[in-house]
């Protein structure tokens, strides 16, 4: 199109490019007061220059004015020119359709898999493997099934084993010395009783010399007064008092037998108290000797390695001939777990029930109850095959439920540690030990309206979805209210309505009412 060119400034603007010296001069001509103007009068001429340079600061005022004529001129010369219309490009992206499904919300957590039944196996003693069980005609090894109360290794035990037999002895020559002192308390106990009865005889002994003497003394008397009285003759009373003197000395005699009997009472009650105290000795000595023999049994016993329950070897870390210290497992106490296990003699599980031990983050575990639904999968399965709920429970390795749930936090890690029982049909191709990835449902929608999770657009922290207007191909961005978040869904309440189009892909470009073009077919 042929435009005419015409200047569109006023015929009284000055050119926009000014001659600086003519067109000062002539300014300043024109409008200083006549006062500076020169005159054909004399006058000094240094004031008169002084004057002139008070109003150079006029100059970039000026200068100014000249400049935004220019722009001015330029501005309207540019409205002359045609006016180029820009179409709006549509933005590629992709979608999918809000849909109402049941939505489980997921924890996940690494966890290790244990049986439920497993024991380290080790010797208590050290020395030198001097025996290792046979298997099939082999010698055991890992994976060999073995059954309860089989002895599957010992130590050399030959010093244990003196030990044992030497308080067994002890214990025997004990329990014949308390015999025998029991047997010194029933004799010294029937010389008791043998010299009461003399104390008995001594004392009936003692009344008879008693009754005698005052016999004798009653009849004295008597021979007394017959004498006086010359009734008799003298010689009879000298022979009563011979007979007193008689059953005088028989009452001492049968008072000294009556304490000797009493004596020997006491001297048979000592030998009673000796021979009971050293049945007592001799008990004391049994008790002692027994509690050696346990202990070397105990020991003995720590030599052997027997089978706990029904089981499979896991670890074997000992072949005969092979010197063994409990230091060496010691050692790694504290220390790194799978170091303890390349040490430890044996390790023994019931592959029938496993476990899984998971350390959960604090928010994180404070949903986790037991009896929830909990399945179990490798992070590389996770990764390829779940794109669903439904995927990741039929591609589980294992399903069971959380058992149980340790109400303390570890002061360390600041985890709550839980414990998945495992439903033993899918657990076929666990291994102890095996670390893999776990999935716990703390909570479930069954009507909820979800949306893929890559729908969810969060700008200044509120969440959003663009909604696709098939009919004008446009998108209206909404506020959502989210519900609960699955794997790969994201739960809403508020904000979308099932059959509608969210952008998944695409939307980071996106405004409230961008033009769009979907490239994806499926949806």
């Amino acid at each position: 199109m042929n435009h005419q060119t015409h200047n569109p400034l006023p015929s009284n603007i000055p050119p926009s490019r000014p001659q600086k010296s003519n067109d000062t001069e002539q300014f300043l001509d024109k409008n200083l007061p006549s006062e500076y103007k020169e005159t054909p009068k004399s006058s000094d001429k240094k004031e008169q220059k002084r004057n002139i340079k008070k109003l150079w600061w006029l100059l970039p005022v000026f200068g100014l004015l000249f400049v935004l004529g220019g722009v001015t001129v330029i501005r309207l010369r540019d409205n002359d020119q045609p006016v180029t219309v820009t179409e709006t490009v549509s933005l590629s992206v992709q979608v999918a359709t809000a849909t109402r499904e049941p939505l489980r919300a997921w924890i996940s957590s690494e966890g290790s898999v244990r049986a439920v039944d497993y024991q380290h196996l080790t010797f208590d003693t050290e020395g030198d493997v001097t025996y290792l069980a046979n298997q099939d005609g082999r010698r055991l090894r890992e994976g060999d099934r073995v059954t309860k109360g089989q002895l599957l290794a010992r130590i050399d035990d030959r010093e244990l084993t003196a030990d044992v037999t030497q308080a067994q002895a002890a214990i025997a020559e004990a329990r014949q010395n308390r015999a025998a002192a029991t047997a010194d308390v029933a004799q010294a106990r029937a010389q008791v009783a043998q010299a009461r009865s003399q104390v008995q005889e001594a004392q009936a002994q003692l009344q008879n010399a008693q009754a005698a003497r005052r016999l004798a003394a009653t009849s004295l008397e008597r021979y007394r007064t017959l004498v006086e009285e010359g009734a008799v003759a003298e010689i009879e009373f000298d022979e009563r008092q011979n007979t007193l003197e008689d059953a005088q000395a028989g009452v001492q005699s049968a008072q000294a037998g009556v304490q000797s009997a009493q004596q020997q009472v006491e001297a048979a009650q000592a030998q009673v108290q000796a021979a009971q105290q050293q049945v007592e000795a001799q008990t004391s000595a049994i008790t002692t000797a027994e509690a050696r023999l346990s202990q070397a049994e105990v020991a003995l016993e720590g030599a052997s390695i027997y089978a706990p329950f029904n089981g499979i070897i896991a670890y074997l870390n000992i072949s005969e001939g092979e010197y063994f210290s409990p230091q060496i497992v010691t050692s790694q106490l504290g220390g790194d777990y799978q170091g303890i296990l390349e040490r430890i003699p044996m390790v023994i599980i019931d592959p029938s029930q496993y476990e899984v031990m998971v350390d959960l983050a604090g928010p994180t575990g404070e949903q986790v109850e037991a009896g929830q639904n909990a399945v179990i999968a490798s992070e590389t399965q996770v990764n390829t095959a779940a794109t669903s709920q439904q995927t990741l429970i039929t591609n589980a390795r294992a399903r069971g439920e959380v058992f149980a749930v340790n109400p303390a936090i570890s002061p360390g890690g600041r985890a709550i540690e839980a414990t998945i029982r495992l439903n033993p049909s899918t657990t076929e191709t666990l291994r102890h030990g095996e670390q893999v990835l776990t999935w716990i449902a703390v909570s479930e929608n069954p009507n909820a309206v979800t949306v893929p999770i890559d729908a969810i657009v969060r700008r200044d922290r509120i969440p959003y979805v663009f909604v696709v207007n098939e009919a004008e191909n446009i998108v209206e961005q909404r506020e959502v209210e989210l519900g609960i978040t699955g794997i790969t869904q994201q739960g809403i309440i508020t904000g979308v309505t099932p059959g509608e189009l969210v952008v998944t892909e695409g939307h980071n470009r996106l405004v409230d009412g961008a033009s769009v073009e979907v490239i994806n077919q499926g949806r």
